[in-house]
Protein backbone atom coordinates (compact mmCIF):
# COMPACT_ATOMS: atom_id res chain seq x y z
CA UNK A 1 0.00 0.00 0.00
CA UNK A 2 1.45 3.18 -1.10
CA UNK A 3 1.42 5.72 1.76
CA UNK A 4 0.62 9.24 2.06
CA UNK A 5 4.60 10.67 1.84
CA UNK A 6 5.21 8.75 -1.44
CA UNK A 7 2.52 10.26 -3.07
CA UNK A 8 3.71 13.68 -2.77
CA UNK A 9 5.19 13.77 -6.17
CA UNK A 10 5.58 16.26 -9.03
CA UNK A 11 4.31 19.53 -8.74
CA UNK A 12 2.75 19.03 -5.52
CA UNK A 13 5.83 18.18 -3.50
CA UNK A 14 7.58 21.16 -4.89
CA UNK A 15 4.57 23.57 -3.58
CA UNK A 16 4.69 21.34 -0.45
CA UNK A 17 8.36 21.96 0.46
CA UNK A 18 8.63 25.57 -1.23
CA UNK A 19 5.43 26.58 1.61
CA UNK A 20 7.68 24.62 4.22
CA UNK A 21 10.15 26.93 3.59
CA UNK A 22 8.65 29.96 3.97
CA UNK A 23 7.01 28.45 6.82
CA UNK A 24 10.17 27.76 8.39
CA UNK A 25 12.52 30.77 6.83
CA UNK A 26 10.63 33.37 5.14
CA UNK A 27 10.11 36.62 7.74
CA UNK A 28 8.01 39.62 6.82
CA UNK A 29 9.13 41.61 3.64
CA UNK A 30 10.78 44.95 5.08
CA UNK A 31 8.77 47.49 3.70
CA UNK A 32 11.20 51.02 3.46
CA UNK A 33 10.31 53.08 5.85
CA UNK A 34 9.84 57.11 5.66
CA UNK A 35 11.46 58.96 8.55
CA UNK A 36 9.73 62.02 8.13
CA UNK A 37 6.05 63.62 8.44
CA UNK A 38 3.99 66.55 7.98
CA UNK A 39 3.74 68.92 11.19
CA UNK A 40 0.79 70.62 9.70
CA UNK A 41 -2.58 70.22 11.18
CA UNK A 42 -4.24 70.57 7.83
CA UNK A 43 -3.33 69.23 4.39
CA UNK A 44 -0.84 71.22 2.40
CA UNK A 45 0.31 71.39 -1.45
CA UNK A 46 3.57 72.51 -2.51
CA UNK A 47 5.71 72.60 -5.26
CA UNK A 48 9.08 72.15 -6.29
CA UNK A 49 10.61 74.48 -8.60
CA UNK A 50 14.14 72.71 -10.86
CA UNK A 51 16.99 73.63 -9.38
CA UNK A 52 19.64 76.00 -9.83
CA UNK A 53 23.02 74.14 -11.12
CA UNK A 54 25.74 75.89 -9.34
CA UNK A 55 27.63 72.97 -9.81
CA UNK A 56 29.65 73.72 -12.62
CA UNK A 57 29.14 70.39 -14.15
CA UNK A 58 26.39 70.38 -17.47
CA UNK A 59 25.74 66.53 -17.61
CA UNK A 60 23.01 67.80 -14.04
CA UNK A 61 19.68 66.91 -14.90
CA UNK A 62 18.27 69.57 -12.70
CA UNK A 63 14.83 69.23 -13.68
CA UNK A 64 14.86 65.59 -12.78
CA UNK A 65 16.19 66.26 -9.72
CA UNK A 66 13.49 68.41 -8.73
CA UNK A 67 10.92 65.07 -9.86
CA UNK A 68 13.02 62.76 -6.95
CA UNK A 69 12.02 65.92 -4.54
CA UNK A 70 8.36 65.86 -5.56
CA UNK A 71 8.20 61.86 -5.43
CA UNK A 72 9.60 62.25 -2.01
CA UNK A 73 7.18 64.63 -0.94
CA UNK A 74 4.22 62.64 -2.26
CA UNK A 75 5.21 59.64 0.38
CA UNK A 76 4.52 62.33 2.54
CA UNK A 77 0.80 61.54 4.50
CA UNK A 78 -1.19 65.34 4.89
CA UNK A 79 1.45 66.46 1.63
CA UNK A 80 0.75 66.67 -2.22
CA UNK A 81 3.17 68.32 -4.39
CA UNK A 82 2.30 69.12 -8.19
CA UNK A 83 3.60 67.80 -10.83
CA UNK A 84 7.28 69.68 -12.01
CA UNK A 85 6.22 70.30 -15.46
CA UNK A 86 3.44 71.87 -14.35
CA UNK A 87 5.59 73.94 -12.17
CA UNK A 88 7.57 75.09 -15.49
CA UNK A 89 4.97 75.82 -17.51
CA UNK A 90 3.45 78.30 -14.57
CA UNK A 91 6.80 80.08 -14.28
CA UNK A 92 7.20 80.36 -18.28
CA UNK A 93 3.87 81.58 -18.22
CA UNK A 94 4.57 84.56 -15.83
CA UNK A 95 8.47 85.44 -17.40
CA UNK A 96 9.89 83.77 -13.99
CA UNK A 97 12.62 82.20 -14.37
CA UNK A 98 15.34 80.90 -11.77
CA UNK A 99 13.98 82.21 -8.62
CA UNK A 100 16.31 85.04 -7.03
CA UNK A 101 14.04 86.98 -4.24
CA UNK A 102 11.31 85.92 -2.55
CA UNK A 103 9.02 87.88 -3.90
CA UNK A 104 8.89 85.82 -7.07
CA UNK A 105 8.65 82.91 -4.75
CA UNK A 106 5.34 84.37 -3.36
CA UNK A 107 4.26 84.89 -7.16
CA UNK A 108 4.76 82.05 -8.53
CA UNK A 109 2.87 80.08 -5.29
CA UNK A 110 -0.15 82.72 -5.87
CA UNK A 111 -0.12 81.50 -9.99
CA UNK A 112 0.31 78.21 -8.96
CA UNK A 113 -2.22 78.04 -5.58
CA UNK A 114 0.04 76.10 -2.98
CA UNK A 115 0.88 76.82 0.43
CA UNK A 116 4.78 76.12 0.12
CA UNK A 117 7.27 76.35 -3.15
CA UNK A 118 10.69 74.19 -2.44
CA UNK A 119 13.73 76.09 -4.42
CA UNK A 120 16.80 74.30 -4.57
CA UNK A 121 20.96 74.82 -5.45
CA UNK A 122 22.99 71.34 -6.70
CA UNK A 123 26.23 72.99 -5.42
CA UNK A 124 28.56 69.86 -5.96
CA UNK A 125 27.89 66.67 -8.37
CA UNK A 126 30.25 63.96 -9.08
CA UNK A 127 28.83 60.85 -10.18
CA UNK A 128 31.95 58.48 -9.88
CA UNK A 129 32.22 55.83 -7.41
CA UNK A 130 32.07 57.15 -4.56
CA UNK A 131 29.65 60.05 -5.88
CA UNK A 132 28.74 62.96 -4.57
CA UNK A 133 26.28 65.49 -4.65
CA UNK A 134 26.37 68.60 -2.27
CA UNK A 135 22.50 70.53 -2.42
CA UNK A 136 20.37 72.84 -0.29
CA UNK A 137 16.79 73.70 -0.35
CA UNK A 138 14.10 76.30 0.72
CA UNK A 139 10.79 76.34 1.61
CA UNK A 140 8.84 79.78 1.29
CA UNK A 141 5.32 79.30 2.94
CA UNK A 142 2.44 81.20 1.26
CA UNK A 143 0.64 80.85 4.43
CA UNK A 144 3.36 83.81 6.05
CA UNK A 145 2.52 86.93 3.42
CA UNK A 146 4.68 89.68 5.60
CA UNK A 147 6.48 92.19 3.73
CA UNK A 148 8.79 90.65 1.82
CA UNK A 149 11.35 92.51 0.91
CA UNK A 150 12.70 90.55 -2.55
CA UNK A 151 16.12 88.94 -0.41
CA UNK A 152 18.76 87.07 -2.81
CA UNK A 153 18.26 83.77 -2.93
CA UNK A 154 21.54 82.82 -4.11
CA UNK A 155 23.23 84.19 -1.07
CA UNK A 156 21.04 82.18 0.85
CA UNK A 157 21.98 79.31 -0.56
CA UNK A 158 25.64 79.38 1.02
CA UNK A 159 24.32 79.68 4.53
CA UNK A 160 24.75 77.29 7.24
CA UNK A 161 23.15 74.13 6.01
CA UNK A 162 20.48 72.28 7.61
CA UNK A 163 19.42 74.87 9.81
CA UNK A 164 16.08 75.47 11.91
CA UNK A 165 15.08 78.79 11.41
CA UNK A 166 14.21 80.32 14.72
CA UNK A 167 10.41 80.18 16.22
CA UNK A 168 10.21 83.45 15.07
CA UNK A 169 10.30 83.52 11.35
CA UNK A 170 11.24 86.85 9.63
CA UNK A 171 9.10 87.38 6.04
CA UNK A 172 12.52 88.29 4.22
CA UNK A 173 13.89 84.73 4.83
CA UNK A 174 12.32 81.20 4.09
CA UNK A 175 10.35 79.03 6.78
CA UNK A 176 13.15 76.29 7.02
CA UNK A 177 16.40 75.37 4.98
CA UNK A 178 18.02 72.43 4.99
CA UNK A 179 20.87 70.86 2.79
CA UNK A 180 24.47 69.07 3.28
CA UNK A 181 27.05 67.39 1.14
CA UNK A 182 26.61 63.79 0.51
CA UNK A 183 29.89 62.63 -0.15
CA UNK A 184 29.13 58.72 -0.38
CA UNK A 185 32.95 58.02 1.44
CA UNK A 186 31.72 59.35 4.74
CA UNK A 187 30.41 56.08 6.85
CA UNK A 188 27.41 58.30 8.14
CA UNK A 189 26.31 59.04 4.53
CA UNK A 190 26.56 54.91 3.47
CA UNK A 191 24.85 53.91 6.73
CA UNK A 192 22.07 55.97 5.82
CA UNK A 193 22.31 54.79 2.64
CA UNK A 194 21.93 51.00 3.27
CA UNK A 195 19.06 52.26 5.86
CA UNK A 196 17.14 53.75 2.96
CA UNK A 197 17.54 51.19 0.37
CA UNK A 198 16.30 48.63 2.69
CA UNK A 199 13.19 47.45 0.55
CA UNK A 200 13.39 49.20 -2.34
CA UNK A 201 14.38 47.94 -5.71
CA UNK A 202 17.65 48.95 -5.74
CA UNK A 203 18.26 46.26 -2.91
CA UNK A 204 16.83 43.94 -4.86
CA UNK A 205 19.83 43.89 -7.66
CA UNK A 206 22.80 41.87 -8.10
CA UNK A 207 24.98 45.01 -6.53
CA UNK A 208 22.43 45.07 -3.21
CA UNK A 209 22.03 48.22 -1.74
CA UNK A 210 25.57 49.25 -3.37
CA UNK A 211 23.34 49.87 -6.53
CA UNK A 212 22.77 53.29 -5.50
CA UNK A 213 26.43 53.97 -5.56
CA UNK A 214 26.75 52.46 -9.00
CA UNK A 215 23.49 54.31 -10.75
CA UNK A 216 23.51 58.04 -10.21
CA UNK A 217 19.99 58.01 -11.03
CA UNK A 218 19.46 55.95 -7.42
CA UNK A 219 21.69 58.40 -5.41
CA UNK A 220 20.24 61.08 -6.16
CA UNK A 221 16.89 59.79 -4.83
CA UNK A 222 18.17 59.07 -1.72
CA UNK A 223 19.71 62.72 -1.31
CA UNK A 224 16.46 63.91 -2.27
CA UNK A 225 14.92 61.72 0.44
CA UNK A 226 17.62 62.84 2.87
CA UNK A 227 17.11 66.60 1.95
CA UNK A 228 13.16 65.97 2.95
CA UNK A 229 13.95 64.11 5.97
CA UNK A 230 16.32 67.25 6.98
CA UNK A 231 13.55 69.88 5.50
CA UNK A 232 10.79 68.05 7.77
CA UNK A 233 13.33 68.10 11.04
CA UNK A 234 13.73 71.76 10.56
CA UNK A 235 9.86 72.29 9.84
CA UNK A 236 9.14 70.23 13.07
CA UNK A 237 11.44 72.17 15.76
CA UNK A 238 10.49 75.53 14.29
CA UNK A 239 6.91 74.74 14.95
CA UNK A 240 7.46 73.47 18.18
CA UNK A 241 9.81 76.81 19.14
CA UNK A 242 7.01 79.19 17.74
CA UNK A 243 4.21 77.22 19.73
CA UNK A 244 6.42 77.47 22.88
CA UNK A 245 6.88 81.57 22.39
CA UNK A 246 3.43 82.06 21.61
CA UNK A 247 1.42 83.56 24.81
CA UNK A 248 -1.36 81.69 26.53
CA UNK A 249 -4.77 83.14 25.87
CA UNK A 250 -5.96 84.28 29.69
CA UNK A 251 -8.47 82.40 30.44
CA UNK A 252 -12.44 84.44 30.69
CA UNK A 253 -13.43 85.47 34.21
CA UNK A 254 -15.71 82.98 36.02
CA UNK A 255 -19.27 84.72 36.83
Amino acid sequence: MTSEKAMLTGPLALATVVIALCVTGCGPIEQPKVDYASPYPQPKLWAVMPFRNESGVSIVDHVRFADKLTQQLQQVGGIRALPVNRVIEAANSTEIGPIDSVGEAVALMQTLDVDGLIVGTISAWDPYEPPKIGATIQLYSRRNPGSYNGADLQSLTYAATDGVMSGTTRHDQPVATAGGYFDAANGKVLQRLNDYAVGRSGHESPAGWRAYLLNMDLYSEFVSHELMRRLFRAEWQRLTAQQQTEPVPASPDKP
